[in-house]
């Protein structure tokens, strides 16, 4: 939330600003892309399935000449197991804005697991805490910029998120016996 002034009082009755931090951390030791952040804050939009999917959209844009990528995510169900996102991981392999052949999508297991990102978002925790006062977004963008060598940070405007359409059949999934559901997949 923006401000960050601990040292105002009056900012303590400020309305606040919401800002979004979509990460993409690759890993290993030697990755062979940079992160990406896309960043938004919630004047823009907020953060349902369609904008994570926008930021996903952003990202693989970015890399849109990897012909084979394997994303790690959490098992949020409503960010990264929808079938909202796999519909669009169908499109964006069938499509020709990106040269991407094979999407391998791989789950830790259910409940707190370390992943890269996680040290990203502590790298820009200690980033905003080092700037000390972030008055507004652009001071946020900053110190995601400022926090990890070679990260790419995307500022997501208006046009950056776009409507992407849930490709399932209620119907259809209603009368199939026994019902397929995302978790047994």
């Amino acid at each position: 939330m923006l401000p960050r002034c601990d040292t105002f009082k009056e900012v303590i009755f400020v309305p606040r600003l919401v800002a979004y931090n979509e990460s993409f951390i690759p890993g290993g030791k030697n990755p062979k892309v940079p992160p990406f952040a896309a960043v938004w804050h919630e004047a823009i939009a907020g953060r349902s399935k369609k904008e994570i999917i926008s930021a996903f959209y952003q990202y693989f844009l970015h890399i849109r000449d990897v012909k084979h990528i394997i994303l790690w995510v959490d098992n949020c169900s409503a960010q990264n197991k929808n079938w909202c996102i796999y519909s669009f991981f169908l499109y964006l392999v069938n499509c020709d804005e990106v040269a991407l052949n094979d999407l391998e999508l791989k789950y830790f297991e259910t409940g707190h697991t370390f992943i890269a990102a996680d040290s990203f978002h502590h790298a820009v925790e200690n980033s905003l805490k080092r700037k000390g006062k972030v008055y507004d977004f652009n001071d946020y963008l900053d110190a995601v910029s400022d926090s990890y060598k070679g990260v790419n940070v995307v500022q997501m405007n208006e046009n950056s998120f776009y409507v992407w359409e849930d490709h399932t059949s209620q119907y259809k999934l209603n009368k199939i016996t026994p019902r397929p559901y995302l978790n047994s997949i």
